[in-house]
């Protein structure tokens, strides 16, 4: 389920036009993503609008909601038929939001009576469940499925939670599993290793945003998520992986979002290579050292960088690709002046530096067996 419109949107800083959005649910519902908690209803006319166009979309779009008449019934009028709404479950929440436990448990059942014959799906959220005991978040999840709720959303709020967190609600709520969805937070950086973890615990969903869009550290990034689940679990298509990353790409022109060139998928870095033991073993076999080719998902084509730790096997294969003759003793007068150059420039070398310094070397030894020098 992508949260890239609605909590995507809660990056500081980050604001999503009207065409911005349609354009991103269009891409989003083509690259095979069935659900979209696409806005926030209680923000005004305009969402309530936008929201009532994308219902149009083959997808469920849902609406997002605090505890609140006015946000449900906001949501009511979009006509997406498909409504979340947030409770707190945690102590520190609950007494930032000045509610108590009991309080809670009461809106589970008004909102399920008053949604039960009103909207086609309604889920509910226990937010900051990282920070709820066990007892607590088993109540909270038994009551809600009791009251008729199609889906109870684990938040991890403040992404807190490791993979043996999620195990363990697994193991807590394993009559229910199939009926929730985990939502994480990047905040210790193990947002996508969650979400995997509760795919193969057998959770019914996972949410995520493109590029990881969120609040402080982000969410986890939907595009990694997928490539995790087909890499990972052999589970998924690689062109709904393609797809999505070309969605990730647009997001972050729109957004101004810098794309880190080691990113998982859509990094420029990613399928780069200099070592010799990995350029050589690469050379017998494509896959010896990377795990998928990122050229295959859309990603950057493989390069080869070269440097001080560059070996003779890629020298000698880059060099006979292109038709130049190269003696072992040539060859390592070649890798010597590749490190020196690399080194002098604080960078790596491309292919046609590499042949300028493979004729400059020729040349001179040319010269020299010749007897000039």
């Amino acid at each position: 389920m992508d949260s890239t419109l609605r909590e995507g949107e809660q990056t500081p800083g980050v604001v999503f036009g009207r065409s911005d959005k349609i354009r991103i649910a269009e891409s989003l519902v083509d690259a095979g993503i069935t659900e979209l908690e696409a806005g926030i209803p209680a923000l005004g006319r305009d969402e309530v609008a936008l929201l009532k166009e994308l219902s149009h979309l083959d997808a469920r779009i849902i609406c997002w909601c605090r505890s609140r008449p006015e946000d449900v019934d906001a949501a009511l009028r979009s006509e997406t038929g498909a409504i979340h709404i947030s409770l707190p479950v945690s102590d520190c929440l609950l007494q930032t939001m000045d509610r108590s436990w009991d309080w809670v448990l009461g809106q589970i059942a008004i909102w399920a009576e008053y949604l039960g014959s009103r909207c086609e799906f309604f889920s509910l959220g226990a937010m900051d469940a990282s920070r709820s005991s066990d007892e607590r978040l088993k109540t909270f999840v038994e009551t809600a499925v009791e009251a008729g709720f199609f889906r109870i959303r684990i938040a991890d709020t403040l992404g807190l939670a490791r993979p043996s967190t999620i195990m363990n609600w697994s193991r807590l709520l394993r009559k229910h599993r199939k009926l929730l969805e985990f939502h994480g937070h990047n905040d210790l950086g193990m947002a996508v290793a969650n979400s995997l973890c509760a795919i193969e615990q057998g959770f019914g969903a996972v949410s995520a945003t493109l590029l990881g869009l969120g609040e402080r550290a982000g969410n986890t990034p939907l595009e990694e998520i997928l490539l995790a689940t087909r890499i990972a679990l052999g589970a998924g298509s690689e062109q709904r992986v393609r797809k999505v990353g070309a969605c990730a790409r647009r997001c972050a022109e729109l957004t101004g979002t810098v794309i880190s060139p080691v990113k998982p998928l859509l990094g420029e870095r990613i399928n780069s290579h200099e070592s010799g033991i990995h350029v050589a073993g690469l050379i017998r076999n494509p896959l010896s050292f990377k795990p998928y080719d990122p050229a295959s998902l859309g990603g950057a084509e493989e390069t080869i960088v070269w440097g001080r730790l560059s070996g003779r096997h890629g020298l000698e294969k880059l060099l006979g690709d292109a038709g130049k003759e190269c003696p072992p003793s040539l060859s390592n007068l070649i890798l010597k002046r590749i490190a020196l150059r690399s080194q002098s420039l604080g960078r790596g070398l491309n292919r046609s530096e590499v042949f300028r310094i493979y004729d400059e070397a020729r040349g001179e030894t040319m010269l020299t067996t010749e007897g000039v020098y």
